[in-house]
């Protein structure tokens, strides 16, 4: 993490500074082991990720993959004997997929993605069946039997493997994000947002925002931060915009001074923090007078979710709103009476082409009443907001995009030719807008148009094509660029490049 952060920091508990205390590796700026305390605690930063929560606030299937807890305790014994080989040593034996980031993995994306996946599943049948005990929750079944199922489905799952990781499928939630016309349709909606020098990323899951941020060429520095230390792993090594790391629980306070950034972004989150008002007020907060705030992707019971959901592997009860409208006036509560709250009802990718989309005032009302989909998008504006850019999509350029994956593709010469896979004939609602044309059966792209603007712009806002970060996968029938246009086959788990990038791996990819 930049050691310069901690001056804008202060601790979520005791609102003190922080300070370093031992600095046990270092690279220029950036902390990349060491501890951090103010009044309350010794903090540790691992990898150049600062682990800042003091427990598990979702707990579930995923402790077992990464046991948070324990990670921070590790963490805190090795640091105090500046032993880092030892920590590296710990996490390889009780986490070892954020030992493999760690230690700097050339493996694509999808591949790793399908891996993590494949052992969650396997990881939630445990979780739902210790549950089952409790009669209401979980998978009911005699505890002799249940043993004896659970073994079985154990090996039949280890001797299956993970699917085919370059295929996947609106269920695979993170990867499906990266490809998603809801996506599409927020990178064009935030080229419209003034640059920001200072940004918070909040929930940053994956790295979709943050490849946003790396594709747009935007300067200024980004905090990422998180509940879960694999997404922030993840989000470095696959989306990496060279800025800061935090793991922490935002259902207490952020751990930043007022007016810290100039924009603050959060995505799909906020229906499953159960401090829903203290989230967004601490996000209005910490964004300056000049800055944004925005609030994307919000849903409710309309996309199919229910607040008791037995066989959930994380949260059982969400407290989400049931009505959409409900929301407006608590971000005007948090946004108090010197800012500005406007709503988006999300629309095709097409409509962000010339308008960021978002109405205040008298017309929230009447969007809220007339709106045709399942969520809403919220954008808390200072009062000294500089206003919007004049639209534009410069910033799209073939090196970053790739032919979406809810497409067969098939390079032949100089076009790309693409099938409409059959899962992605009906749309899930968070996939895609409800106004949303939906994918045609066939598309040809034109390898030979992709220095034209227009032809881009209109590949993207058909998402047809969309944003991919470094070592996303390893199908080169998918890249709009000419050169290195020969597909290559598979790599085994865990070995060779990425075709579409080779980003650094081992101690040079570590902050």
């Amino acid at each position: 993490m930049q050691v310069e952060l901690l001056e804008h920091m202060s601790c979520p508990y005791c609102g003190a500074g922080f300070s370093i205390r031992r600095a046990v590796a270092r690279d220029g700026g950036r902390l990349r082991y060491g501890l951090i305390e103010c009044h309350c605690f010794a903090f540790p930063v691992v990898d150049g990720v600062l682990l800042l929560s003091l427990s598990k606030g979702y707990g579930g299937a995923e402790e077992t993959l990464q046991p948070y807890v324990p990670l921070q305790v590790a963490a805190v014994r090795f640091l105090e004997r500046d032993d880092v080989e030892g920590l590296r040593a710990w996490i390889r034996r009780h986490a070892p997929f954020a030992g493999e980031l760690i230690d700097g993995t050339a493996e694509p994306y999808l591949t790793f993605s399908s891996r993590l996946d494949h052992e969650l599943g396997w990881q939630v049948r445990r979780f739902l069946g210790d549950y089952g005990e409790y009669e209401v929750l979980g998978y009911r079944r005699p505890r002799a039997v249940g043993f004896a199922k659970d073994m079985i489905a154990m090996l039949r799952w280890r001797l299956n493997g993970p699917r085919q990781p370059d295929l996947p499928t609106t269920a695979d939630y993170y990867a499906a994000r990266f490809f998603s016309p809801r996506v599409n349709a927020l990178a064009l909606q935030f080229a419209a947002l003034p640059p920001a020098s200072r940004i918070l990323s909040l929930c940053c899951g994956h790295g979709v925002f943050e490849n946003l941020l790396r594709a747009s060429d935007r300067p200024g520095d980004v905090v990422s931060l998180d509940g879960q230390f694999l997404n922030l792993l993840i989000t470095r090594r696959y989306a990496d915009h060279g800025g800061s790391y935090i793991c922490h629980d935002v259902q207490f306070p952020l751990p930043f001074r007022t007016a810290t950034f100039d924009g603050v972004f959060s995505s799909t989150c906020l229906p499953e923090i159960p401090a829903q008002r203290t989230f967004a007020s601490e996000a209005v907060r910490v964004t300056c007078d000049r800055g944004w705030t925005a609030f994307d992707s919000i849903w409710n019971t309309d996309v199919g979710a229910v607040r008791i959901d037995p066989h959930r592997h994380y949260r059982f009860c969400q407290n989400f709103f049931t009505r959409l409208d409900d929301y407006v006036p608590m971000f005007e509560a948090c946004a108090g009476p010197d800012r500005r709250v406007g709503i988006d009802v999300p629309d095709a990718p097409a409509a962000y082409v010339t308008t960021p989309g978002w109405v205040f005032g008298d017309n929230v009302g009447a969007a809220l009443a007339e709106r045709a989909d399942d969520e809403i998008s919220v954008l808390v504006l200072g009062g000294e907001f500089p206003g919007f850019v004049e639209p534009g999509q410069t910033w799209l350029k073939a090196r970053d995009l790739a032919a979406s994956l809810a497409f067969y593709a098939e390079r032949r010469g100089g076009r790309i030719e693409l099938r409409r896979r059959p899962e992605f004939q009906d749309l899930h609602p968070i996939f895609a807008p409800r106004r949303f044309a939906g994918y045609p059966q066939s598309v040809t792209i034109d390898l030979s148009r992709v220095g034209d603007s227009s032809y881009i712009s209109d590949l993207f806002t058909a998402a047809q094509v969309t944003l991919v970060p470094p070592g996303f996968s390893t199908d080169t029938n998918r890249r709009l660029t000419v050169a290195d246009a020969v597909t290559s086959p598979e790599p085994p788990a865990g070995r060779g490049p990425s075709d579409w990038s080779t980003p650094a791996t081992g101690d040079a990819a570590l902050d």
